[in-house]
C-alpha cells in the first residue's frame, strides 16, 4: 500500500491539494482567532493607557480588525481558491510549454534561460493575480499615520531599478541553481546545505561591518553619565564596553531599538541613536519637534543593554544557529528524498520523465515541504520568544526590573502598535512576546521575589 501511494501521480495531487488547503486554513483560523481577540477588547489596557488615547486606540483596532478580515479573504481566494485551480489544471506544466516556445535561438533551448523564461513568467502571473489585493488594499485599508511621500518621478524611478535588480537577481539564482543540479546530481542537496552554511558564515563575518554604511553612521556616545553607567555594567558579565555601539540611523522614522548580534571578536551590541533620549543630542535646535522629548532616560538605556547583555550570556546567538543548521539538515534530507521523485512532477501534470529543476525546487519547498517548513517555523518562533523571556530575566535579575518595565512603556509609546494579540495567533507568527506578555512576565518574577521573601 505505502508503495502504490509514493508511486500513484493522482494521490499524490490530492495530498499536495490537502497539504495547501489545511495549512491555509489553518492560517485563517488563526486570524479568526486574532479578530475576536482584538474585537473583545474596546478600551486601552490600564497599563498603556497613559500612552495611548482611546480615539488612537479605537482607530488602530478598527485598522487591525479590517487587514485582518482582508487577509483571510486573500488568502481564500488568491492562495486557497486559485492554488487548487493551479494544481489540478496543470497551471506549471502550461507555463513551463510558454516558457520553452519563448526560446527564439537554439542556445536559449538551454534548461537554464528556459528557466529563466518560467520564473520571469510566473512573477508577472503572481503579481497580475495580486493586484486587486494590493489596490483594495492602497485605496481602502488606510494607515493611521499617513507618510510623506517622495515625488512621484523618484518613485517610478526607485522601481524601475528595484525591478531592473530583481530580474538580474532572480536570473542570476535560477542560473546558479540549474547548473548546480546538472553538476552536482544526486549530490544537490549536500551542495545546497554547503552553500547555506558558507553564506551563513560569511553573514557572521561581514554584518557586523555592514551595519553602519546600511543602517547610519557610528558616533561616540556624548553622554558621559550613560556611558560611565554602560562601562559598569558590562564590566559585571565581562562584556567589552567597546563592542557597544552607538549608530546614528539615516532614517529619523526607525523604530526605537537596540540588539546583540555576533560571536567572539564579532559580537556586537547595537543602539540606535533614536532609542536615547532626543537622539542623545544635547542642543535641542538640531531636533525637529517630533523628535524632542522622544526615547529612553538613561538609567531605561542600562536596563535595555542589560536585556541585549542578557542573550549574550545565554548564549542565543550559538543556540540560534544551531538551530538553524540543524533545521536545513532535515530539510536537505527531505529535499533530498523528494525532489527527484518522477511521481511528484507527474502529479502536478508533467509528462513522465520530464522533471524541470526550477519548478521542481517550486513544487518541493512550495507545497510538498508545507508540513515541515510550518511546524519548524512554529519552533524556531517558539525558542525565539523564550530567547526574549530569558534576557528580560537577566534583566531583572541585574536589578533593572523596574527600569526594563518603563523602557518597554516608553518605547511603546514612541513606536505604536496594537497591543493586542491572541496568544496561539501570536505563538504561530511573532518573534518577539507582546509587549503585555512581557510586562507581566517581569511582575510575576517581582511577585515570586516578593512572596519567597516574606
Amino acid at each position: 500500500m505505502s508503495a502504490h501511494f509514493w508511486n500513484d501521480a493522482e494521490i499524490i495531487l490530492y495530498i499536495i491539494i490537502a497539504v495547501l488547503v489545511v495549512d491555509n486554513l489553518w492560517a485563517v483560523y488563526l486570524q479568526i482567532r486574532e479578530i475576536i481577540a482584538v474585537h473583545e477588547v474596546d478600551q486601552v489596557p490600564p497599563v498603556i493607557s497613559p500612552y495611548l488615547p482611546q480615539d488612537l486606540f479605537n482607530k488602530m483596532r478598527t485598522y487591525k480588525i479590517h487587514k485582518c478580515w482582508f487577509t483571510v479573504i486573500n488568502t481564500l481566494l488568491i492562495v486557497v481558491f486559485s492554488g487548487i485551480l493551479e494544481l489540478f489544471f496543470g497551471f506549471y506544466p502550461w507555463l513551463w510549454d510558454v516558457a520553452t516556445k519563448c526560446s527564439l535561438a537554439k542556445w536559449m533551448e538551454h534548461e537554464a534561460c528556459v528557466s529563466i523564461f518560467f520564473v520571469l513568467l510566473l512573477s508577472l502571473y503572481i503579481t497580475l493575480k495580486a493586484c486587486p489585493g494590493m489596490l483594495y488594499e492602497k485605496l481602502f485599508i488606510k494607515a493611521l499615520q499617513e507618510r510623506k511621500h517622495p515625488p512621484w518621478l523618484r518613485r517610478i524611478c526607485r522601481e524601475i531599478i528595484d525591478t531592473i535588480l530583481a530580474v538580474i537577481f532572480m536570473s542570476l539564482t535560477v542560473v546558479s541553481l540549474v547548473f548546480m543540479v546538472l553538476w552536482l546530481k544526486e549530490y544537490t542537496a549536500v551542495g545546497l546545505y554547503v552553500q547555506s552554511l558558507l553564506l551563513t558564515l560569511l553573514l557572521i563575518l561581514l554584518v557586523p561591518f555592514l551595519i553602519d554604511p546600511f543602517v547610519g553612521k557610528r558616533v561616540p556616545l556624548e553622554n558621559a553619565n550613560l556611558r560611565s553607567d554602560l562601562e559598569h555594567l558590562t564590566d559585571i558579565v565581562d562584556f567589552p564596553m567597546r563592542q557597544v555601539h552607538i549608530i546614528r540611523v539615516n532614517d529619523p522614522n526607525t523604530p526605537s531599538n537596540a540588539f546583540f548580534y555576533g560571536s567572539c571578536c564579532l559580537k556586537r551590541i547595537v543602539i540606535f541613536d533614536t532609542l536615547l533620549l532626543n537622539r542623545g543630542h544635547k542642543d535641542l535646535s538640531t531636533l525637529s519637534p517630533e523628535e524632542v522629548g522622544k526615547g529612553l532616560r538613561d538609567s531605561q538605556v542600562v536596563a535595555v543593554v542589560a536585556h541585549e547583555l542578557g542573550h549574550w550570556v545565554h548564549g542565543h546567538f550559538y543556540k540560534a544557529i544551531f538551530m538553524f543548521q540543524f533545521h536545513m539538515i532535515l530539510m536537505m534530507c527531505l529535499f533530498h528524498v523528494l525532489f527527484t521523485h518522477g511521481p511528484i512532477y507527474e502529479a502536478v501534470g508533467f509528462e513522465a520523465g520530464l522533471q524541470p529543476i526550477v519548478v521542481g525546487f517550486l513544487i518541493v519547498f512550495g507545497f510538498v515541504l508545507t508540513p515541515y517548513l510550518t511546524m519548524s517555523n512554529f519552533c524556531m518562533l517558539s525558542a525565539t520568544r523564550h530567547f526574549e523571556y530569558q534576557a528580560d530575566s537577566f534583566a531583572w535579575e541585574m536589578g533593572f526590573s523596574k527600569d526594563l518595565r518603563q523602557a518597554l512603556l516608553k518605547l511603546y509609546a514612541d513606536n505604536l502598535a496594537f497591543p493586542i494579540s491572541d496568544p496561539c495567533y501570536s505563538s504561530w507568527n511573532h518573534t518577539h512576546p507582546t509587549m503585555l506578555d512581557r510586562l507581566n512576565r517581569l511582575e510575576k518574577l517581582q511577585q515570586r521575589l516578593d512572596s519567597n521573601g516574606t
